[in-house]
């Protein structure tokens, strides 16, 4: 894998078998990621090869873990990736229409080539994270007014 780079890949939905050993895997690093620096791992049963895994790679291995030992399949794009509408609009849950008119209405940037709009996976993100802050914001909000009012 060393050198190429993936535009876009899936994993499926997991068995049981892989859920428990997702579970059990997530488990495991959850308890080495408290460290700081790098996580030592081995590969490769009797002639196994140490190496050092940064910690983001395990961060981003113990949330790819538990989303399989939930059940539910995974996908990694890099964030300079250039994707499809119908893959953004699936980053975004939501459907490929209200995409669309995100990108029409300049919410998301994005690219034509030709009569196909290319989108920047790290400009979905952005978005995502965006509106997850806001939405955020405005529970806190409703929250304090609730709490104001005595409704709570």
């Amino acid at each position: 894998m060393a050198g190429k780079s993936t535009m876009w890949t899936e994993f499926g939905v997991p068995g049981t078998r892989d859920t428990a050993l997702a579970e059990r895997a997530v488990r495991k690093l959850a308890a080495l990621a408290d460290q700081s620096g790098p996580v030592p791992a081995r590969f490769g049963g009797e002639a196994a090869e140490s190496v050092e895994i940064p910690t983001p790679a395990v961060r981003l291995l113990m949330e790819v873990l538990d989303q399989m030992a939930h059940g539910h399949g995974v996908a990694v794009t890099p964030l300079h990736a250039e994707l499809t509408t119908r893959q953004a609009a699936d980053l975004l849950q939501v459907s490929r229409t209200h995409l669309v008119q995100l990108l029409d209405g300049g919410q998301i940037p994005c690219r034509r080539v030709g009569a196909h709009r290319r989108v920047r996976a790290a400009d979905v993100v952005a978005y995502r994270r965006e509106t997850e802050t806001r939405r955020r914001s405005a529970l806190d909000e409703l929250t304090a007014r609730d709490q104001e009012l005595g409704l709570q």
